[in-house]
């Protein structure tokens, strides 16, 4: 009898073990509704989706989930997003699911109320993995970036993958750029009148930069162009996935590149840079050159210092000038305040102090162009 007891027991548990073993083999089950929660909304699974491919740390080498999210922790994305800008004309950019749901609008519409317990811009916002099985983008469409300068139209950002990136990186739709600066307006009459100390372009129009537009252009003075970045045919294809995304080496992953999205970090107290992809596209060698930005210095310094040494110049000049709070750098203007100049054109050289200020590349991106605004916009104050 002992024996029949130990027998069963040993076919039972056997049982148990191969059905352990084979259950994820087993057929699939039937879909599921799609959800209709906002802010958990994983929108469907793909037919056929294994979720192991990913979900396993030890056989991803695929797409090194991760590794990825151990990047991403480490990104401002994660770490700076501004997510609890969740109002309806703000969490579009500033929430993975307020982005999910201004795309599904064409990315031009904008939520209709607050998201309920938003996350940061993350995996979800760029793909749909679950949805489409893969990591691909949610979309590579060319993006209408409005000019909120009278008489320039509106520019068409086509630069392959990084046009994902400028559904945000570029002039806010809500923008307080009301009244929109003039460059025709030079005449000692024409006058522009500023009630809101938020009147410019919002943070990281990194896109206009790069492209060579969105900044006011004085009239009379001498343009001439761009830099390398603009027409790069390695940056027109990746956009700007070509540098902040390289693959970091693996003594850098998580400090930068990837899905860090950092060109240069600093990581417990040591700093450094991920070049590989400025180096594998072809445009530069072993060192970057420096060049001479007259009003910086009289000898040859990288871009960054060149700007940023007119950048201080012109800012010095706004706050001479009244127009320009020195400690908060907000304009002192307001509906019951007004800040009223003329001629009105010169309320240009506000206009790119921001634009070049809340770039945020400090000239890399596109330094002649940044560098000739800024030039433009101090000889226009420094003029009668």
């Amino acid at each position: 009898m002992n024996s029949f007891k130990t027998m069963l027991a040993l076919v039972l548990g056997l049982g148990v073990v191969l059905l352990l073993q084979t259950g994820c083999e087993g057929p699939e089950g039937p879909a599921g509704k799609d959800g209709t929660n906002a802010s958990i909304d994983l929108e469907g699974f793909a037919p056929g989706i294994k979720c192991a491919t990913c979900h396993d740390a030890n056989a991803d080498t695929v797409y090194y989930v991760a590794g990825r999210v151990y990047q991403f922790e480490t990104s401002i994305h994660f770490m700076g997003g501004a997510v609890e800008r969740n109002s309806a004309t703000c969490s579009g950019c500033h929430s993975t699911e307020g982005f999910i749901e201004r795309g599904r609008g064409g990315f031009q519409t904008q939520m209709a109320s607050e998201i309920l317990n938003p996350s940061p811009p993350g995996c979800f916002a760029c793909h749909s993995p679950h949805a489409r099985a893969d990591f691909s983008l949610r979309t590579q469409a060319p993006v209408t970036i409005t000019s909120y300068i009278e008489g320039v139209p509106n520019a068409m950002f086509n630069y392959g993958k990084g046009n994902l990136c400028l559904q945000c990186h570029q002039t806010r739709t809500t923008s307080p750029m009301s009244p929109k600066p003039d460059p025709t307006k030079t005449a000692v009459t024409d006058t522009i009148v500023i009630t809101s100390n938020r009147w410019y372009p919002h943070y990281g129009v990194n896109g206009q930069m790069l492209m060579g537009t969105g900044g006011f252009q004085f009239v009379g003075y001498n343009y001439t162009g761009n830099s390398n970045h603009t027409a790069n045919l390695a940056i027109e294809q990746e956009g700007c996935i070509a540098c902040h995304m390289a693959e970091p080496t693996g003594t850098q992953s998580g400090k930068g590149g990837g899905h860090t999205f950092k060109v240069g970090y600093e990581f417990e107290g040591t700093t450094g840079t991920v070049l590989t992809g400025c180096r594998d596209a072809g445009c530069h060698g072993a060192s970057f050159s420096s060049v001479n930005y007259a009003g910086a210095t009289t000898a040859p310094v990288g871009a960054q210092t060149a700007i940023n040494a007119n950048l201080d110049t012109l800012k010095q000049l706004l706050v001479a000038r009244g127009w320009l709070n020195a400690t908060t750098e907000l304009l002192v203007a307001s509906s019951s305040n007004p800040l009223r100049i003329a001629p009105a054109a010169k309320a240009g050289a506000i206009y790119n102090f921001y634009f070049i200020e809340h770039e945020g590349s400090h000239g890399v991106h596109n330094t002649k162009y940044a560098y000739e605004l800024l030039r433009s916009s101090i000889a226009e104050l420094r003029a009668p």
